[in-house]
C-alpha cells in the first residue's frame, strides 16, 4: 500500500495522493464524523483558500488554542498549502505565557475553542498581532461561517512548494523561561513520519488513534501517520477513559500513549485491560515508564507490540526506539529501561558538554542527534538556536 505512493516532498503531498487513489476511503473519524480522503482533501484545499482570502500567505502563522479537534489538523495541512504555519498553542499555559508564546508566533488569526474563550477575552488586547479571533465548536461556533467563503473558492489563489518553509510551530516547555517556538518544516515532518513509521509497521486495515494533545509532537506529529501510510485517524479530543475506548470500538489497531494514562487504563480494571488487547502497536514515552507498570502490561497485552520512543520538539518527535523484540527479550531484562537505539536517518553521538569530544563507552554524557528531522531553529531567537545547533549540524 504505502510502496506504491510516491515519495512526499511537501506535508499534503500523501493526502493528494490518497484523494486521488483511494478518495471513498476513510481519512479521519472525529466523534460522529467520518471524513473520506477526498473530502479531507477538499476540507483542507477549503480552508487554505479561506486563508488566503484573510490574508495569510507565505511566512505568515495562525494559532489554534484548544484541546484535540480536526479544525486544528486542517489548518496546520491548510496553513502548511500556503507556506505558512501553524502554531498550536499548550492550553495549560498561563495567561503570561499565552500572550507571550501568541505574540512570539505573530499569529494574524486565532483560532479558540469554546472551553478557552473567557480566557482570550481577558488577554485580547494584549495580543498584539491577532486581527481575527474565531471560535471553534459550541453555541458561539464561528468557523463554518468563516470557511464558507474557501468552499466557495474552492482553491487557494497560490500554493507554496518550499519544503524548507515552517508549517508547524510547537513550544517548548519553557524550564528556565518564556516557551520558545520550535520551527518545524515540511522536510523535517516528512522525514520524522517517514523514519517512523518503519518501526510502527501499519497494514491496510489498521487504523492509528491520535489521543495525545495535539500541541505536543507526540499529538500533531504522531497524526501525520495514518495520513501518510492512508488509513484511517481516529482522533479523540482527550485521552480519557470514554474516547479510548470509543476509538477501540472504532477499530484502533496503534495508538501512542504517555504512561500516565496507561496507568489510568490499567487502574480502570479488567474490563479496561481486555479492551486494550486489540492494539498491534502500542508506542509510550514523553516521560519515564515505571518498570512494574511496563511488566504488568506487557503481561497483560502479550500480542501488542510495544515501542519505547525518546525524542524532543526540536527534533520533530521520536529520534530512538525500543522495538517490540526488545521489551520481550528474557535474556536482556536490563533494556526494558532503555530508550533504545536511533531510527533510520537519526545519528546521535554522547558528548563531554565542556570539550565537545565522545565521551568513552559507558560514560555517562550529553546526546547529540543530526538528522533532516532536526528543526530548522527557534523562531526570532538566534541566540538560542546557535547554542542548540552547531555549525556541522548536531542539535
Amino acid at each position: 500500500m504505502v510502496t506504491d505512493a510516491p515519495t512526499p516532498t511537501l506535508l499534503t503531498d500523501r493526502i493528494e495522493h490518497w484523494a486521488r487513489t483511494t478518495p471513498d476511503a476513510v481519512a479521519l473519524i472525529y466523534a460522529e464524523r467520518t471524513w473520506t480522503f477526498g473530502e479531507w482533501n477538499r476540507d483542507i484545499t477549503a480552508t487554505a483558500a479561506a486563508l488566503r482570502i484573510s490574508g495569510v500567505g507565505p511566512g505568515d502563522s495562525v494559532a489554534v488554542l484548544d484541546k484535540n479537534h480536526p479544525s486544528c489538523l486542517l489548518l496546520t495541512f491548510a496553513a502548511a498549502t500556503l507556506g505558512a504555519a501553524n502554531a498550536v498553542l499548550n492550553w495549560r499555559l498561563s495567561a503570561d505565557e499565552l500572550i507571550y508564546v501568541i505574540n512570539n508566533s505573530r499569529a494574524r488569526i486565532l483560532f479558540v475553542g469554546p472551553d478557552f474563550t473567557d480566557t482570550v477575552e481577558a488577554i485580547r488586547t494584549e495580543l498584539s498581532y491577532v486581527a481575527t479571533v474565531i471560535v471553534v465548536g459550541g453555541e458561539r461556533d464561528g468557523f463554518e461561517a468563516w470557511l464558507a467563503p474557501g468552499r466557495e473558492q474552492g482553491s487557494p489563489v497560490e500554493k507554496s512548494n518550499d519544503a524548507g518553509r515552517t508549517c508547524l510551530l510547537l513550544y517548548t516547555s519553557g524550564t528556565t523561561g518564556y516557551p520558545k517556538g520550535a520551527c518545524l518544516s515540511h522536510a523535517n515532518i516528512i522525514a520524522h513520519t517517514t523514519s517512523v513509521c518503519t518501526v510502527f509497521h501499519f497494514s491496510s486495515t489498521d487504523r492509528n488513534l491520535v489521543a495525545m494533545p495535539l500541541f505536543h509532537v507526540g499529538g500533531s506529529c504522531y497524526a501525520m501517520f495514518g495520513f501518510h501510510v492512508g488509513v484511517p485517524t481516529i482522533l479523540t479530543r482527550e485521552p480519557d477513559a470514554a474516547a479510548l475506548f470509543g476509538a477501540l470500538a472504532a477499530g484502533a489497531t496503534h495508538a501512542f500513549l504517555v504512561p500516565a494514562v496507561i496507568a489510568a487504563i490499567v487502574q480502570g480494571g479488567d474490563r479496561a485491560i481486555a479492551a486494550m488487547r486489540q492494539l498491534r502497536y502500542l508506542g509510550y514515552g514523553a516521560s519515564p515508564m515505571p518498570l512494574p507498570l511496563l511488566r504488568k502490561v506487557l503481561a497483560d497485552w502479550p500480542e501488542a507490540n510495544f515501542i519505547q520512543v525518546y525524542g524532543m520538539t526540536e527534533l520533530s518527535g521520536v529520534v530512538t526506539t525500543l522495538d517490540p523484540a526488545d521489551h520481550r527479550d528474557p535474556g536482556h531484562p536490563e533494556r526494558l529501561a532503555s530508550a533504545g537505539t536511533p531510527i533510520p536517518g537519526v545519528e546521535m553521538r554522547i558528548v563531554d558538554p565542556v570539550t565537545g569530544n565522545d565521551v568513552a563507552p559507558g560514560e555517562p554524557g550529553e546526546l547529540w542527534f543530526r538528522t533532516a528531522q532536526a528543526m530548522t531553529g527557534y523562531l526570532d531567537n538566534p541566540e538560542a538556536t546557535a547554542a542548540t545547533i552547531t555549525a556541522e549540524g548536531w542539535l
